[in-house]
Order: C-alpha cells, then structure tokens, then sequence
C-alpha cells in the first residue's frame, strides 16, 4: 500500500511519538468512545485542514501543525467529508514555518462565524492562498 502525506493540528504539549504507534486511536472531540477509529486523523491537503479547523474547532492550548506519513488505516474517519483521513504513520514532523498558516485559519474562522462562509467556500478561498 502506498504511504501518503496528511496534516493535523494538535496541542504542542502532547509531541508527535505517540503519533507512531502502529495501534494508535483517534477519538471524536466529542468524547463519543463508540467514534473511536484505528489511526492517525489528518486532513490531506493544509487548505483542506485550514476550512476544517475553522468550522469544527480545535482543542489545543498551543497549537502545532504536523506532517505525517504513513498508510491509510482501515476504518472509515467521522469526518471524511471534511478530507478526514486515517493514517498508521511511518513519520511525523512539527512544521516549524506554520505562521501564514495559522494566520489564514483566523481569517477563515472570521468569515465563517461573522459571514456564515461553509466548509466548501473556506476550503476554495484556502487553496487561493496556500
């Protein structure tokens, strides 16, 4: 199976080594148990990730974006329609040059919550700027 590249946002403070166990779970920021799949959750493409985190949120106190590698699990993701995809990694790395990033997930949360922008316009004007 080939590997792939994805990316994700998580908390600075919980590193990436966890990232590489091949029996890694991935739970719903919902809490929900029975959401629990097999793998790494990333997102495959940053415009893709940016439009995500600005309509779903994330829970992270310092956020760190994050490459990873590895091979598509089995387990279907909850949120696949978002570009959601299950990894078992082989590599991941902290992207140390993340500051445009971060600065366009501001920008797309304002258009979202101010101008009701959805997923699919924030994801385009994304793509026009990475």
């Amino acid at each position: 199976m080939a590997e792939i590249t994805a990316y994700r946002v998580q908390d600075q403070r919980f590193g990436i080594g966890d990232l590489l166990d091949p029996e890694r779970m991935s739970f719903a920021m919902s809490g929900d148990d029975e959401l629990a799949r097999h793998g790494v959750s990333c997102v495959e493409d940053l415009s893709s990730l940016a439009a995500y985190i600005a309509v779903m949120g994330i829970e992270a106190t310092v956020p760190a974006l994050v490459r990873v590698t590895g091979v598509l699990s089995e387990d279907t993701p909850v949120d696949e329609e978002y570009g959601e995809v299950l990894l078992i990694a082989s590599d991941a790395e902290i992207v140390t040059d993340d500051d445009a990033f971060f600065s366009l997930v501001g920008d797309l949360v304002d258009l979202h919550y101010e101008q009701g922008v959805g997923f699919e316009d924030l994801r385009e004007i994304a793509s026009d700027r990475i």
